[in-house]
């Protein structure tokens, strides 16, 4: 196995990558200015925060969307609107 040519996976996982990212930054319900996505065998990593439940969810929405993704594991965080302005 030559392991100086990228495997035929990892292009395949390059591409899969700048396609998400190119479908989430032209989505106008999602700011993705902290969101970060990784891609291994097809698999989406979806990584950072959002601001809303809604966001993180239509984030998974775009990215489960696209063909060739097998898998999208959503690591997406939102501030809790529960906690806001309370006290310990």
């Amino acid at each position: 196995m030559d392991l100086s040519q990228p495997s035929e996976n990892a292009e395949v996982d390059s591409e899969l990558a700048e396609r998400v990212s190119e479908i989430l930054h032209g989505d106008c319900l999602i700011d993705t200015a902290k969101i970060s996505v990784r891609v291994l065998n097809r698999t989406v990593y979806l990584e950072g925060a959002v601001n809303s439940e809604n966001e993180r969810n239509v984030a998974f929405q775009d990215a489960t969307n696209i063909f060739g993704v097998r898998n999208v594991v959503n690591y997406l965080t939102f501030p809790c609107p529960y906690l806001r302005g309370s006290r310990m």
